[in-house]
């Protein structure tokens, strides 16, 4: 029981900050995604991040540079 709540949790701050990236400028979206994924030490916790950042990316507005 304990165990699916704590998912839950993972689960619910996934989509909020999922929700919060995709608002952002594209500069503070690169800086705020490799500054998490520097700092994040365990393997499951980049796993977990690059997940969400491919997610959020998924959301996010394509921006195309024209010359």
């Amino acid at each position: 029981m304990e165990r699916k709540n704590i998912n839950e949790q993972i689960v619910r701050l996934a989509a909020e900050l999922i929700n919060e990236l995709a608002k952002a400028t594209p500069e503070d979206y690169l800086q705020t995604k490799l500054m998490m994924l520097s700092v994040a030490r365990l393997p499951k916790v980049k796993a977990y991040l690059q997940k969400v950042f491919c997610l959020a990316e998924e959301k996010r507005p394509l921006l195309l540079e024209m010359k």
